[in-house]
């Protein structure tokens, strides 16, 4: 996509000044919202995910549509334009619902959950210049549907899950080499989980991830060992949280955090933290109102920033005397908040929530619904998927624009950093 660079000191006055020192109370944050792909089903529908890699391309996947209604891979490009870079059609996978993955040397990894020649999922790759290929077609025995995210371990190795399949068929974790070999880790079994996803790896070398279900059969969270042994940390038992469909996020201090979809005292998610010595602590309980049913993992987003209303509306102002204590995370529910159409929200690790927006599914013909994954974006905005809503009904790209000013210095601001303009999308 294209920057735009804005001065904006110039228009700037004493009335906004003023309006720079007040503080007011969270406002209504969805007009920040804009609404930059419309998927029409031609160019994907149902978007899974959105990835910048560190020249301002975004990339993500469909799970359907494209030439074959079987899901597509696109880009972002530096025009604004939406540009598929594959249409999947079955031999060369089918329906890719986790997220993609960028190596050192510009090429991208992801997987398919079916497709290929036994129909139960792939892996693939394309080059930096364009050139698609299949790294590997998973049978069954060497697990089967994979629908999460690869891993790049440091020896550039991919690490990932898929979803059923091997000796017990509840799934595996497995690693790819470099040079194209695949190696299970290790199978689950039901009793030490089912429907694994994707891994974080910790400041110890050890992966740690989430199954769905399993343990009790409400689903946990697990560490494993490079050479394959595997621990429980922690089951879900409902009242704690059930069906963790989404994996964790590592903080610099190594603790994890992560959500469930269900469970909780009412039922509709939770967000939870965890140590890797197994010590858990549920700090969102989610009720409609505040959101449900949590999909996507959380990411981490700095401290020293709150919102305020004044001439330009949705402005993000850091500030020294107004901070999020401790590590904060924001994340997206697929349902719930005001409108029952989902939700992004900023959570501190005190316990504290905050709905950046509540999905309405009605401001205007562009607004999507059901949001599933959230980016940070270089320019400081954050950038996310709905799989449903926007103009066709089939799923939209958004952005919610938070623009980083810096304190009046000596009563006078001119901005501070005016930041990055990202030129909006409208694809019908």
């Amino acid at each position: 996509m294209k920057r735009f660079k804005t001065n904006l000191a110039a228009s700037l006055s004493l009335g906004c000044l003023a309006l720079c020192m007040v503080l007011p109370a969270y406002g209504k944050l969805e007009e920040g919202v804009d609404t930059l792909v419309n998927f029409n089903g031609k160019n994907g529908s149902q978007p899974q995910s959105i990835l910048e890699d560190s020249h301002g391309h975004f990339y993500g996947t469909t799970l359907t549509g494209g030439a074959y209604d079987k899901g597509t891979v696109f880009e972002i490009a530096d025009d604004g334009k939406l540009i598929t870079l594959v249409s999947f059609n079955g031999p060369n996978g089918s329906g890719p619902e986790a997220g993609l993955v960028i190596d050192k040397d510009g090429n991208i990894y992801g997987t398919t959950k079916t497709g290929g020649t036994g129909d139960k999922g792939t892996i693939f790759k394309i080059t930096s210049d364009g050139k698609f290929s299949t790294v590997t077609e998973f049978n069954g025995k060497n697990g089967s549907f994979p629908d999460s995210g690869l891993l790049i371990g440091p020896d550039g190795s991919l690490y990932g899950a898929t979803l059923s399949g091997g000796a017990d068929n509840h799934g595996t974790v497995f690693k790819i080499s470099p040079n194209g070999v695949l190696v299970t880790i290790i199978t689950f079994n039901n009793t030490n989980g089912s429907d694994p996803g994707s891994l974080v790896r910790g400041d110890d070398g050890n992966f740690y991830g989430t199954a769905a279900k399993g343990g009790e059969g409400m689903g946990l969270v697990f560490k494993l060992t490079p050479d394959g042994h595997l621990t429980t940390l922690l089951m879900f038992d409902g009242k704690n949280g059930s069906f963790p469909n989404s994996g964790l996020v590592k903080t610099e201090d190594g603790i994890l955090y992560g959500t469930t979809h269900d469970g909780g005292p009412k039922g509709l998610g939770t967000a939870y933290s965890l140590t890797t010595d197994g010590k858990f602590r549920n700090v969102i309980v989610f009720n409609g109102t505040n959101g449900s049913h949590p999909d996507s993992g959380l990411i981490e987003w700095s401290n020293g920033y709150f919102y305020m209303i004044g001439l330009w509306q949705n402005m993000l102002v850091k500030s020294a005397k107004v901070q999020w204590a401790g590590d904060n995370f924001c994340g997206t529910t697929a349902g719930g908040g005001a409108n029952g159409f989902g939700t992004v929200f900023r959570m501190g690790d005190d316990g504290t929530l905050v709905i950046l927006v509540a999905f309405t599914g009605s401001q205007g013909t562009d607004l999507g619904t059901n949001p599933n994954s959230l980016v940070p974006g270089q320019d400081g905005n954050l950038y996310g998927t709905t799989s449903h809503g926007g103009y066709h009904g089939l799923g939209t790209v958004f952005r919610l624009q938070l623009q980083t000013w810096l304190l009046p210095v000596n009563g006078v601001s001119f901005g501070g950093q005016p930041g990055e303009i990202r030129l909006p999308i409208v694809s019908h």
